[in-house]
């Protein structure tokens, strides 16, 4: 049963390929190629009859979809066709299509490219074998229309001048948003172009477009340069009827924003208290404008004041990365005043790195003391929230202040430092190794010039 049924399909098959074939070879009305045949209509002289050239066609003005051609082609065999110009003064027209009925059909071919010369031109449409011509009429480029305007307030300053968003720095270059709108009174439409002429402290207006409406507009002027100073500018805007001028005022630019773990300018101030004390413990320190010599060097007075007046005095100073210390006390606790500066923070050392500072020989009650401070780099970069205040770029310091009284070193106090970048010292703890205590302080507020 199976292999009836096989040869059965088979048999069937044949017959419907062969009966395919028979009606395929007999078909009259295929088109193999599936290409339109047929010929461009035209006159005794050639030119194509009848055919229409739409759009406007101006020298150095590109076609757009408004420029095409129409002619009229005899059809014999529909199908899809290609008609085309040759490309003569700088543009051409093309057709693409499908052709679904034979005899006369008007055909739309559209233009592209860029006229450049004026005059007639002609062109050759072809369509299979056969061709015709055409002519398109190409006009000359009108010189445009200049603008005949007054500037609202001429001659004085201009009226109703409002200035852009943009600021106006010295230092910092003008953007698209410094911008300078006129309000100016049209009398004969056109082009325009305004300017403020030579720089001004380094900083120019322009604007350039076409005035379309005749009574009162608006222009906008851009800006660009760079304000090379601060203060208050005038600009003189004119054409050849009028002038007004207008004013920009120019700020300082901002100082460059401190990068010291020890800021040291000029009042530069802190506040900062126990932690968990109260406002009572406040301490404040400034900035005197003054300084102070010890040996070859200078450093800033940092004044602890109380209700502004000093009270005490820190001595600091900076060589690039090196932050220092002068020590001129005996601290309540020395026979001898030390008299020596140290290095309080190397921002260039790596964590995990040490040095150590001898502040000399001394003696206390008589009894003789070695005392050296060791110095160690916790970390670098870390971030941290202090009194309720975000810092980033914080370098932790350990400080170990280390007394010999001949027997051997003894660590007599621990201290951590927190120095942020920008700011200075944001938190201190201080561990009393001899009376067991423990001192933690924290910056509340800073302000740094």
């Amino acid at each position: 049963m199976k292999n009836a049924i096989i040869v059965f399909v088979t048999l069937l098959s044949i017959f419907l390929i062969e009966a395919c074939q028979k009606e395929l070879a007999f078909d009259p009305a295929t088109n193999p190629s599936g290409l339109a045949t047929g010929t461009l209509k035209s006159n005794t002289t050639g030119n194509c009859l009848p055919s229409t050239v739409n759009g406007t066609y101006k020298k150095d003005t590109a076609l757009t979809a408004g420029n095409y051609i129409e002619v009229t082609a005899d059809i014999t065999q529909t199908g899809t066709y290609t008609i085309q110009s040759d490309t003569v003064n700088g543009f051409s027209f093309k057709a693409l299509g499908t052709v679904t009925a034979t005899g006369l059909n008007i055909i739309r071919l559209q233009g592209s490219g860029t006229p450049i010369a004026s005059g007639i031109t002609t062109f050759t449409i072809k369509f299979g074998n056969s061709i015709c011509k055409l002519d398109v009429s190409v006009t000359a480029t009108t010189a445009p229309t200049n603008a005949v305007f007054t500037f609202g307030g001429a001659p004085g300053n201009c009226s109703g001048a409002t200035l852009g968003i943009g600021a106006y720095i010295a230092g910092t270059a003008l953007g698209p948003t410094n911008t300078v709108t006129l309000n100016v009174n049209v009398t004969t439409i056109g082009n325009y172009t305004i300017n403020t002429g030579v720089a001004v402290n380094g900083i120019v207006f322009n604007a350039s477009g076409t005035f379309a409406n005749i009574g009162p507009n608006t222009v906008i002027l851009i800006g660009s340069g760079t304000p090379t100073a601060a203060g208050s500018f005038n600009y003189t805007v004119s054409n050849t009827t009028s002038s007004c001028i207008f004013s920009i005022a120019v700020t300082a630019a901002p100082p460059a924003p401190n990068l010291d773990y020890v800021p040291q300018t000029t009042n530069s101030n802190w506040s900062s208290r126990f932690v968990g004390g109260t406002p009572s413990d406040t301490t404040y320190v400034q900035v005197s404008a003054n300084s102070k010599t010890f040996g070859a060097n200078s450093y800033k007075i940092f004044e602890i004041k109380n209700l502004g007046v000093p009270t005490d005095s820190i001595f600091n100073r900076k060589n690039g990365g090196l932050y220092y210390q002068y020590l001129d006390g005996d601290f309540g606790l020395l026979d001898n005043p030390i008299n020596k500066e140290y290095l309080v923070l190397d921002s260039n050392l790596a964590v995990g790195a040490t040095w150590t500072v001898s502040l000399g020989s001394n003696t206390v009650s008589g009894f003789p003391v070695a005392i050296k401070v060791n110095s160690l780099i916790l970390a670098k970069g870390a971030s941290a929230t202090i009194a309720s205040i975000n810092y980033t770029n914080i370098i932790k310091v350990k400080f170990s202040y280390i007394a010999n009284p001949g027997t051997g070193d003894i660590t007599a106090a621990e201290e951590e430092r927190w120095f942020a970048k920008g700011i200075g010292v944001v938190y201190t703890k201080i561990v009393n190794l001899i009376n067991p205590a423990t001192i933690e302080a924290e910056t509340t507020r800073s302000q740094i010039f």
